[in-house]
């Protein structure tokens, strides 16, 4: 009673004194998941805080007269509440006077509730009872009852909201942390920035490989499909990264609140401008993960790298000097004796690009490789040379590895010259695997920086010959 404002009452007092027992509980505060600690009765089951003793409506004298003088006063208000937690359930005999109800504008839950009730004059407390009603109290007059807290709460069913007689009792009280867990808050925001952009900068590698491979493709179904994948993947980056530029804009109204939060003369206002700040910045956090778990989703789901530890396939053996230096498969660059005379022998494989195509497309893989910095599990390339082989080898492995592959396409290009400055040489590439060839698309090679190979299993096509073309034109001319 003291600490709503009201003088010593002999027919009200502590529970807990009642018992001249105090055992020391922790209760998990709704403020930011932050833990109090609280004083409560060793048979609080039975009891509150405050234990009924006479008429309770020999206090309401001193609520009204208290409530007058706060109304009348020109002190400073105490700031609101940032915390609370159960009670327990109980029937609540409470005066009508001593109780400010809420409206029905919204849905009741705790956190509801006491939002309602954490700046109402005098009051401690607040009850939740029919599963839709909130109201607040300077204490809880409470009593038997028959039944229990059994009503899920309207707008939130993992909490009860009292029963048919019931009250589900909280108490209020100031964690005085505002600012702490805000500043938590904050740093936490920008190191999520941090990280999902950092993703989002590998995700844009990939669809600028994809694209400039894209281009040098002139078969249009393998072209539609790698800028299908790019283009994908680019939306999915581009919301992250628009995501992420209205958390950076929320920060700053957060920090000049912060900035403005006086410990020594704190009021409500400050209050107030710290916690709808924070609120702010953690609704956009809340989109920006939420966009971030879709990208993060769409790249496991395409990923090279997740799909060869599915297999058991050791990437860093695979490019390994020892494996480097081996001649790749028979079946990369594949061409049956028969092509090969068209060609020649001097037409040299490394000036053309082969570019298998199917209607049954398995997969459609892509991977990221920073040179500078390779990641664990990585072998260390030295050269755009030694990672287009181990990236065909990766992808012809990866077909054998998988059930029904016939044959598959690795193409990607590296990064330009600017990102090689300031951040080493970074290449990308997608594995484009297939359950069936129809044709070859041979022509001269697009360019230096690009990758564009494939490879056909031979004994697919021994089974299979009659009905596989090979097209030399556009290396011949």
């Amino acid at each position: 009673l003291a600490q709503a404002g009201f003088p010593a009452v002999p027919q009200y007092r502590p529970a807990s004194l009642c018992a001249m027992k105090v055992a020391l509980c922790l209760a998990v505060a709704a403020c930011g998941g932050r833990v109090s600690v609280c004083m409560l009765p060793e048979h609080s089951s039975k009891v509150s805080f405050l234990q009924r003793r006479g008429d309770p409506k020999l206090v309401e004298p001193y609520y009204q007269k208290k409530l007058e003088e706060y109304k009348n006063s020109t002190d400073a208000k105490p700031l609101p509440y940032d915390g609370y937690f159960e009670v327990g359930c109980y029937s609540d005999n409470t005066p009508e006077s001593m109780i400010l109800t809420a409206g029905k504008e919204e849905k009741v839950s705790p956190k509801q509730c006491f939002n309602f009730c954490r700046d109402k004059p005098l009051v401690r407390f607040f009850g939740l009872t029919l599963g839709r009603q909130c109201y607040c109290t300077p204490y809880p007059t409470v009593g038997g009852g028959n039944g229990g807290c059994t009503r899920q709460c309207e707008g939130d069913g993992n909490f009860m909201c009292g029963g048919d007689s019931m009250s589900s009792i909280y108490e209020m009280h100031r964690c005085g942390d505002v600012t702490e867990v805000a500043t938590k808050d904050k740093l936490a925001a920008e190191e999520l920035v941090s990280k999902v952009k950092f993703f989002a900068g590998r995700a844009d590698y990939v669809v600028r490989a994809l694209t400039e491979a894209g281009k040098s493709i002139d078969v249009s179904d393998v072209r539609k499909r790698v800028f299908a994948l790019a283009s994908t993947l680019e939306e999915l980056r581009s919301d992250v990264m628009l995501k992420a530029g209205d958390v950076e804009e929320k920060l700053g109204p957060l920090d000049t609140a912060l900035s403005a939060f006086s410990a020594d003369a704190a009021t409500a206002e400050m209050m107030k401008a710290v916690e709808d700040a924070q609120a702010d910045l953690l609704m956009f956090v809340a989109a920006m993960e939420d966009a971030d778990n879709k990208l993060q989703t769409y790249w496991t789901e395409h990923s090279l790298d997740s799909m060869m530890a599915f297999r058991s396939i050791d990437s860093k053996a695979l490019g390994s000097a020892e494996e480097l230096a081996k001649d790749l498969s028979s079946d990369v660059l594949f061409l049956p004796p028969k092509v090969k005379r068209e060609l020649g022998s001097e037409i040299d494989s490394s000036e053309f690009t082969y570019v298998v195509v199917g209607k049954n497309n398995l997969a459609s893989l892509f991977q990221v490789y920073n040179m500078s910095n390779p990641i664990d599990g990585r072998p260390t390339l030295n050269s755009w040379g030694s990672f287009k082989k181990w990236a065909t080898k990766e992808c012809h492995q990866m077909c054998m590895m998988t059930p029904g592959c016939v044959g598959g396409n690795a193409l990607g290009a590296r990064n330009d010259e600017t990102d090689a400055g300031a951040h080493g040489d970074i290449f990308a590439f997608t594995c484009n695997l297939k359950g069936d060839v129809q044709r070859v698309e041979m022509s001269k090679s697009g360019g230096s920086g690009l990758l564009v190979t494939g490879f056909l299993f031979g004994s697919y096509h021994s089974l299979h010959s009659k009905d596989i073309s090979f097209n030399t034109a556009n290396v011949l001319n």
